[in-house]
């Protein structure tokens, strides 16, 4: 396997990342999209963590982190699962050194991992145990007897491999399937109507498929994967915001300026002007 690992010191903390992502072709690309650890301790306890089509499978291994609603904080479980999420969810880290272990699913690996239905794990954190009993205590367990964060990583993949490989995973239906691939390959720059006809459903079917198996609607998952590529181009290129806007496949400025509203609780100018954790969008919250 090939893992990468890099110790990150900086403002907002020192701590150890180790990551494997599957290369094409690779058995698990389909479901997976990485594997990654942290082993460490942030400065600055709270992120902004924004939208990415993806459903994440999470293990805790020290104290636990808090998700910071706008109804009060609430901890989540040592072993969770967080649905696709519509808008931004600010999380508060221990304070002390904390160590997290967790794969980034797509959605249709998440349906096979997890066999339920995603609509109802969307926009929320989910303990894994009421979903996949000994399952998830298993997955826990070998997290726990790890010795460091590659070998957190190896077994995570092990845990995963199993899953979806040694038995028949749940079927996703592949009209639904087809139409979600070519959300995520146009970065949602795409006419949902067109692709419904495309694929041979429904209205009604195709978002109760989407319901089920990505857990939102078609549209929203487009404006996922728009907002996306937009908080890409904001913190790798120097473009101005009017171009960015067009190039992520918003009408104009002021589009998007309003789709960063509702969906990232800030302005485009606010993200690209925060302090981003390396290589990703996340930015540090003020407390």
């Amino acid at each position: 396997m090939d893992i990468s690992s890099q110790r990150l010191d900086s403002d907002l903390g020192c701590w150890k990342h180790t990551e494997w992502r599957p290369a094409p072709g690779h058995p698990l690309a389909w479901a997976v999209d990485r594997v990654w650890d942290f082993d460490g301790t942030l400065s600055n306890p709270r992120e902004r963590v924004f939208p990415n089509g993806m459903v994440e499978l999470i293990v805790q291994l020290d104290d636990l982190h808090v998700d910071v609603l706008q109804t009060g904080a609430v901890l989540t479980p040592a072993t969770c699962v967080t649905g696709i999420h519509s808008r931004a969810l600010v999380v508060e880290s221990p304070r002390s050194r904390c160590r997290v272990i967790a794969a980034r699913l797509r959605p249709r690996g998440a349906w096979a991992v997890l066999g339920h239905p995603l609509g109802e794990l969307a926009n929320r954190t989910s303990d894994l145990e009421d979903l996949l009993g000994s399952a998830a205590r298993e997955l826990a367990d070998r997290c726990h007897g790890a010795g460091s964060g590659t070998e957190r990583v190896q077994r995570l993949v092990a845990w995963l491999q199993r899953r979806l490989l040694r038995s028949p995973p749940e079927t996703a239906d592949s009209a639904a399937g087809w139409v979600a691939d070519r959300i995520v390959g146009t970065h949602g720059r795409v006419v949902i109507g067109a692709l419904r006809e495309k694929a041979g459903l429904s209205d009604a079917r195709l978002s109760t498929l989407f319901q089920e198996q990505v857990g939102i609607t078609p549209k929203r998952y487009a404006r996922i994967h728009r907002l996306s590529l937009a908080l890409d181009l904001l913190r790798r290129s120097n473009l101005d915001l009017a171009r960015i806007a067009l190039d992520a496949g918003y009408y104009d400025q002021p589009h998007m300026n309003g789709e960063f509203r509702e969906m990232a609780g800030l302005t485009p100018a606010q993200f690209r002007a925060g302090s981003h954790y390396p290589d990703s969008p996340s930015l540090a919250e003020p407390a």
